[in-house]
């Protein structure tokens, strides 16, 4: 009987033609038969996994809020260095702008007998000499014509306001020469670069809020002591520099010499 059975199973494994139940039928082992049901054709078959991956698609309302507040945090350390950066560029723009006015008004003083700008009488420019030298030194620089707001080697990136006037003819730079009431320091309207005794802190020209209180760098506009202002000096060289300011309200720093300690001077003595 137990050998009947055995060959009536070994006859069902034969019957079948896979290879792995006829390799079990020649070594003598006896193959057990499958009893699975084959799914039918409207079933889904899937793998857990997926099943798994399906429930967690997409984000909960928390994921979402902790994700927008990591992007806030990240935005909050990001933009002061950003704004750090774009200030950095500006200046630096700013300091190569004046190097070349410094060198233009330096090459007008050469074709002048050696004498820093004077408007001429009667005066064409509906300005002092502080903002209209500009109109006497610009052809060293290759431009030519009206003061024009496209001369932008005359405007520093970080000025609001004066390089959109017309009354200071679209620059962002004062000449320290302009016209004085009496009693006021005279600067060094018409002087001759020779004569200029310290040249490397007389300045020769600078950024607007040097000469009457703020700064462009960061942007203030009202006075405060020890305000930074780019200033380009009788020697060539330009710099961030220390601003005086008396505390007085409506004092301007360009009508009274600095003390002792600032690295400028407005009289060139």
């Amino acid at each position: 009987m137990k050998n009947q059975v055995g060959s009536a199973r070994i006859d069902t494994d034969l019957d079948n033609p896979n290879p792995k139940h006829q390799a079990a039928n020649a070594s003598g082992l006896v193959a057990e038969p499958c009893w699975c049901t084959a799914p039918s054709e409207n079933a889904t078959v899937g793998h857990p996994l997926d099943r798994g991956l399906e429930r967690n698609a997409g984000f909960t309302l928390i994921e979402l809020l902790v994700v927008l507040a990591i992007i806030g945090i990240l935005a909050a350390l990001l933009l002061p260095a950003l704004g750090q950066a774009k200030e950095k560029g500006r200046l630096a723009a700013c300091l190569n702008n004046l190097r070349q006015v410094n060198l233009a008004i330096r090459l007008y003083a050469d074709d002048c007998a050696d004498s820093l700008p004077v408007l001429p009488i009667p005066n064409p420019y509906p300005n002092g000499v502080g903002a209209f030298y500009k109109q006497l030194v610009k052809g060293y620089l290759g431009l030519t014509g009206a003061a024009s707001p496209t001369e932008k080697v005359f405007i520093c990136p970080s000025d609001r306001v004066l390089q959109f006037q017309v009354g200071h003819a679209f620059t962002s730079y004062t000449f320290n020469g302009y016209e004085v009431a009496p009693g006021a320091i005279r600067r060094i309207t018409g002087k001759k670069l020779a004569s200029v005794k310290s040249p490397g802190k007389a300045v020769l020209v600078g950024e607007w809020p040097a000469f009457f209180g703020g700064s462009w760098h960061p942007f203030i506009n009202q006075e405060f002591s020890n305000s930074k202002n780019v200033l380009s000096f009788v020697d060539g060289h330009s710099a961030l520099t220390q601003i005086y300011w008396d505390g007085v309200s409506d004092s301007d720093p360009c009508n009274y010499e600095p003390p002792a300690g600032y690295e400028y001077n407005w009289d060139g003595e």
